[in-house]
């Protein structure tokens, strides 16, 4: 988990930002900031401290609740709102 981490970063105000402009929970929102940054499912269940499966579930639920089809879709989508926020 070490080399999960940034100095200084400020993952929960960033999540927070997509939790509050997109229609997903608090906890997809933490997995889709993180997939937005390219992490993988196993990467992303270690920095949450999730199960792989579970980080699935809520691939899932993020892709219905936005209406696409994968984790590159949803994660342009995720990139572009973060970028109009900063």
């Amino acid at each position: 988990m070490h080399l999960l981490h940034i100095k200084g970063f400020k993952q929960e105000q960033t999540a927070e930002v997509l939790q509050q402009n997109l229609p997903i929970t608090k906890r997809e929102s933490e997995v889709l900031f993180w997939v937005s940054y390219g992490k993988t499912s196993w990467e992303i269940s270690q920095i949450l401290a999730m199960s792989p499966r579970t980080v699935n579930k809520h691939l899932e639920q993020i892709y219905r609740k936005l209406g696409v089809d994968n984790r590159t879709s949803a994660a342009a989508i995720s990139i572009r709102l973060l970028e109009a926020t900063h």
